[in-house]
């Protein structure tokens, strides 16, 4: 094991995060989903996911893969017990370094300055929601729309029996043949198995981000100081019923905003409180890309719109 790969726990992101976000005046939103009290479940086992990293790194190193998960990043459901951690890193400091997407970064097989997505058609089913495609899409359409940046999402048909999960994969699949891949709605056992007890009942989504890595840790080609982004993979949990119309159910849309939201480089925002007289939590200021999914939200809001701007603003240079 290199001294790069070396496993130092996890980062909770509980407090107030300031990831680029513009002020706010906006008020507390307290959740009225779920009661927490009722229903929280146990405390996600960090250890876990970090041991559950760290073989998927030496499984991507003996093939000399030339990437690396560098961490997951977990949207919970009201119900999720608040001390449960939202990001887990993979390795040393190295990689709690920010990472970012290179344009035209030939390792990618990038022409321009575009990002592509490519959907595994497969389980692009959701629970109680059928078919889930349009939602995913016109979230990234909704990213894509933002003005401040002139960055273009592109869409890509992904190859035919093509699986292109490097976290639940074989040695057919290609992770590459898009940017960032969504792998669709999966069994609740597979979040259990992966994320550990508990992450079937709790966690919504994950995205995994993988950076490029040579001889000494994480490359930086740019020289931005921040190192390079591979790909993305990003999960649904099919435990949940949801919900294409924006009704009492998961909303499909949102979710997938805020994690196309984590495919973009953005972090989780804003404080996380619970109101014990009534057993709800709420979140400040309201945002996409809160780490508590509190009711449908379709549209980035100013943290939101900071953060993306503060991203990609410049791109691609």
């Amino acid at each position: 094991m290199t001294s790069w790969q070396r496993p130092v726990g996890v980062l909770f992101v509980l407090g107030i995060v300031t990831a680029c976000a513009e002020r706010t005046t906006a008020p507390m939103d307290e959740n009225l989903g779920p009661a927490f009290a009722a229903t929280a479940g146990p405390v996600l086992d960090e250890g876990y996911i970090q041991a559950k990293l760290d073989e998927i790194n030496a499984r991507l190193a003996s093939t000399a893969a030339g990437y690396a998960v560098a961490r997951a990043e977990l949207s919970l459901a009201p119900s999720a017990n608040p001390a449960s951690p939202i990001v887990v890193y993979a390795s040393d400091h190295q990689l709690r370094l920010s990472s970012q997407w290179v344009a035209g970064d030939p390792r990618r097989g990038a022409t321009g300055p575009e990002l592509t997505w490519g959907n595994f058609a497969m389980f692009m089913t959701a629970n109680g929601a059928g078919p889930a495609e349009g939602s995913i899409d016109a979230a990234f359409g909704t990213w894509n729309a933002v003005s401040c940046s002139n960055l273009e999402l592109k869409k890509v048909n992904l190859s035919p029996g093509n699986f292109p999960s490097l976290i639940l994969g074989n040695a057919t699949s290609n992770p590459l043949e898009a940017d960032i891949s969504t792998i669709g709605f999966l069994p609740g056992a597979i979040f259990d198995a992966v994320l550990g007890t508990g992450a079937s009942t709790s966690v919504l989504g994950v995205t995994f981000t993988f950076i490029w890595v040579g001889a000494n840790g994480p490359t930086d080609i740019d020289g931005d100081h921040r190192a390079d982004t591979a790909l993305k993979e990003i999960w649904y949990n099919d435990a949940f019923v949801w919900s294409t119309s924006g009704g009492p159910d998961v909303d499909v849309e949102t979710v997938a905003l805020h994690e196309e939201g984590h495919g973009l480089e953005l972090g989780h925002f804003g404080r996380v409180a619970v109101n014990t007289k009534k057993g709800t939590l709420i979140v400040s200021p309201r945002a996409v890309m809160n780490a508590f999914i509190l009711g449908t939200l379709r549209s980035p809001l100013g943290s939101d719109n900071g953060a993306y701007c503060g991203n990609w603003a410049s791109w691609p240079n």
